[in-house]
């Protein structure tokens, strides 16, 4: 035969088991928010990067598209007229005053970076190695690969080069503000008649 014995309940133990439990909820339901809220924060600060970073690749896609397809048209172009048709001025372009495209180009999709007072620069440039018109060997823009010999004389002098040069060295740039700043791209190239040299 079991005989069952009964422990007798101390007063108030009911009550304070209770708002202990009570206690252990609350302590777990505010560890449950903050985790929750932690990780709803990494979540949206993942999501925002993916999001900045898919806008950065789509306009640095747009930036090399634009630079190559620039290229492609200086090389589709009589290499005689290519420094006419692109550099600074328009008066000297081969089908009459302002017909050339110039120096400066659009790239659509790409938002144009704001100077000092406001005015928005050129997103996209050809950078030759003048731009007044006048093609001299002898000025010093390293960036351009200068001085050096462009007609093919074997001498740099201070000539006017323009209307005889066989090889014209060009840097194709385009400039853009993103979501992260200022970016560019730019693509350097010698272009050349090959047939003259």
């Amino acid at each position: 035969m079991l005989v069952r014995v009964m422990h007798p309940k101390l007063p108030n133990s009911r009550g304070s088991c209770s708002a202990s439990r009570a206690g252990v909820t609350l302590i777990e339901v505010m560890v449950a928010i903050l985790v929750m809220t932690v990780g709803i924060y990494i979540l949206s600060a993942t999501l925002t990067t993916a999001i900045a970073h898919a806008s950065s690749q789509q306009e640095r896609s747009l930036a090399v598209e634009a630079v190559g397809n620039k290229v492609e048209e200086m090389r589709a172009a009589p290499i005689g007229e290519v420094f006419a048709l692109y550099n600074g001025v328009a008066y000297d372009d081969p089908a009459g005053p302002t017909t050339g495209p110039g120096r400066f180009f659009d790239v659509p999709g790409l938002d144009p970076i704001i100077d000092a007072g406001g005015v928005p620069l050129p997103v996209g440039e050809v950078m030759l190695p003048s731009t007044t018109g006048v093609l001299r060997e002898d000025v010093d823009m390293s960036e351009l690969g200068l001085p050096r010999d462009l007609n093919g004389d074997l001498v740099i002098d201070g000539a006017d080069h323009s209307r005889n040069y066989l090889v014209l060295p060009v840097v194709v740039r385009v400039r853009w503000m993103s979501r992260t700043g200022p970016r560019q791209h730019q693509m350097r190239t010698m272009l050349a008649e090959l047939a003259k040299l």
